[in-house]
């Protein structure tokens, strides 16, 4: 399939405009193809899943995160950038990101998570203004009011992780907002939707202080509340690979977690690594 071809049919799903303003997304490296045939999708660009793109003879990567963000002065093999386009590149491999246009997506970041804890989609946390059904962050609803422990207990079963919360003033959860990734900054937006509890990651200090006994605010990590995302990724692009002559469409089996844990990183990578390869 010819490489723009691809760029343009994953973008009419998750289309740009619905990403968060400066967000490096599309076609980040071409790598001298005009055409590709086998895509790996992964959470991250890391020197291991560019050597399982290689290994399997992939000669497109399907990001979630960006590799490029900032803007570069310079491709130096010292650092983890320049490093790592310099690979694909000698390996002609092509880098297509799709982040906060998923994040986005009506079977998005948040959607898979919620999907997993047991939840229902009630809507949208904040409806994208062009695009009915897109929008950042969702509020769900278990199958019936969890008591503050069950709730806990269900996040760090399924996210697998060891969790930072502050308690908020509700002993019956019924109505949580979700954004994963990085969504401290729709802390207003989750105390206006008068739900019992907001699960985000990143949070600061300051960030549990501002809703500590109103709002129960739960942080499971940032890889920990995503990992889900290539799985939802790969069901995309799957179906665009079926019209359009991609014969090998691989989900990555790399863990790229960064995050360790003490005292138990083993038992929590290993159980992360699990969801990969199932």
């Amino acid at each position: 399939m010819n490489l723009f071809q691809f760029v343009h049919a994953v973008e009419e799903v998750l289309p740009p405009d619905t990403a968060m303003e400066g967000d490096r997304i599309g076609l980040q490296l071409q790598s001298s193809r005009d055409d590709i045939s086998a895509v790996l999708i992964a959470m991250e660009v890391t020197d291991e899943v560019v050597q399982e793109a290689v290994d399997l003879g992939c000669d497109c990567i399907v990001a979630f995160h960006p590799l490029i963000f900032a803007p570069l002065t310079s491709l130096c093999e010292t650092e983890r950038v320049g490093r790592l386009c310099t690979k694909l590149i000698r390996n002609g491999i092509a880098l297509v990101v799709a982040h906060t246009n998923f994040d986005a997506f009506p079977r998005g970041t948040s959607t898979l998570l919620a999907e997993r804890l047991g939840f229902s989609v009630e809507k949208r946390l904040v409806d994208d203004p062009k695009r009915s059904g897109f929008g950042m962050g969702i509020v769900a609803y278990p199958p019936s009011a969890l008591a503050p422990r069950e709730f806990l207990e269900c996040i760090a079963s399924v996210c697998r992780s060891p969790l930072r919360y502050t308690a908020g003033k509700s002993t019956n959860i019924e109505r949580i907002a979700i954004v994963g990734g990085s969504g401290t900054s729709f802390i207003g937006k989750a105390l206006a939707a008068q739900v019992d509890a907001f699960i985000t990651a990143d949070v600061k200090y300051h960030d549990f202080h501002r809703v500590r006994g109103a709002l129960w605010l739960v942080d499971p990590g940032h890889y920990e509340m995503e990992q889900f995302v290539a799985e939802g990724l790969f069901a995309v692009i799957n179906t665009i690979a079926r019209y359009g002559g991609i014969s090998v469409v691989r989900r990555s089996q790399v863990l790229p977690n960064p995050v360790q844990y003490y005292p138990d990183t083993g038992g929590y990578q290993q159980a992360q690594l699990e969801y990969l390869t199932v």
